[in-house]
C-alpha cells in the first residue's frame, strides 16, 4: 500500500475585501492634460507603446 504525502494548507491572512473603516491615503492627485507635455514627450511615449505610424507636428500661431 502506497503512503500518501501529507499536504499542508497555508491560509492567507490578507483579505480581498477592504475593512469597513478603510480610508485611502490622503494627498493631492495630479490632473494632467496634453498641454502639460512637450510634443517630443508625447511622440516618445507613443513610440514606447508600440505606435509605428506617421507622426506629424503642426504648430498654429494666432495673432
Amino acid at each position: 500500500m502506497a503512503k500518501q504525502a501529507k499536504t499542508t494548507k497555508v491560509k492567507d491572512n490578507c483579505s480581498a475585501i477592504r475593512p469597513a473603516d478603510y480610508s485611502p491615503q490622503p494627498g493631492n492627485k495630479a490632473t494632467l492634460s496634453l498641454a502639460d507635455f512637450t510634443d517630443e514627450n508625447i511622440f516618445a511615449e507613443l513610440r514606447r507603446r508600440g505606435y509605428n505610424g506617421e507622426l506629424r507636428q503642426l504648430k498654429i500661431i494666432s495673432v
